[in-house]
């Protein structure tokens, strides 16, 4: 469908979907976006933990992974305006669920917005990881020390926002670095506009040793939506996501199942 809420004159490199493994029968569509710096493909080892009644789909964004050659999108209303727009081209009438990793995460909940502000149906649910409420402009707070900083990431105490493979690899932290100072520079950009909470579940994740996102403000994300919360931690820092898989998705897949039961 077309959108309405396309912005003007738009004509930027556009972030796209990827199905890796294709579940057409799957009663659920899962929608997942990347952490900063991360391209879809961290979502591949997702599948084999997924119930089949999901089908996953991740939004492959432009600079990172088999995309790198494009630029960046660091524009936080433009990008989020383009995966709404996927979302709705996409519909195939199934209930989607939208999940985000960190600035992924701000992603998915600024999107939502979006989609509500043109009228379209929300997620049945919205699962968010590593990410504080947005309230107070924390979204921008942050990012805003690693941006200013003349120290390197291991001297700011920061390297669990990178796997570790990577500070290992100056190959791929040459490719990492790029798309990931693109996605703070997302973030940094982001200007939080005070709106009704939403009318969709919400499901939270995060880790207790994470140096960026305090375990305790987690509780806040209260504030944005009319329904209950369901909060989960797990040991780990920032990047827990990797370790913690199985955990996560057993925890994110039994949400899933409440959801389904509920909606049929």
């Amino acid at each position: 469908m077309e959108s309405m809420c396309r912005p003007p004159n738009v004509r930027s490199v556009r972030p796209d979907l990827v199905t890796f493994v294709p579940r057409p029968q799957a009663s659920v569509r899962l929608l997942t976006v990347p952490y900063a710096g991360a391209d879809a493909t961290m979502f591949v080892p997702w599948v084999e933990y997924l119930p089949d009644f999901v089908e996953l789909t991740a939004v492959r964004l432009p600079g990172r992974g088999a995309r790198a050659d494009e630029v960046s999108l660091t524009d936080p209303v433009q990008l989020c305006a383009m995966v709404a727009e996927l979302i709705m081209d996409s519909d195939d009438g199934r209930p989607f669920v939208f999940f985000g990793h960190s600035i992924g995460a701000m992603i998915a909940f600024d999107t939502v917005r979006e989609l509500r502000r043109c009228g379209y149906r929300l997620p049945a649910l919205l699962a968010m990881s590593a990410v504080p409420p947005p309230q107070g402009g924390a979204f921008a707070q942050a990012c805003r020390p690693i941006l200013v900083s003349d120290q390197p990431w291991r001297q700011l105490g920061l390297t669990d926002l990178l796997p570790p493979e990577v500070f290992r690899d100056l190959g791929a932290m040459s490719a990492f670095g790029p798309p990931m100072m693109a996605d703070l520079l997302l973030a940094l950009h982001h200007r939080y506009v005070h709106e009704a909470p939403l009318d969709c579940p919400v499901s939270v994740f995060g880790a207790r040793d994470d140096t960026m996102v305090a375990v305790e403000s987690l509780s806040n994300w209260q504030e944005q939506t009319t329904m209950p919360v369901r909060l989960r931690t797990y040991s780990g820092g920032h990047l827990y996501v990797h370790e913690a898989l199985p955990s996560l998705l057993t925890d994110l897949s039994s949400d899933l199942r409440s959801m389904v039961g509920t909606l049929t």
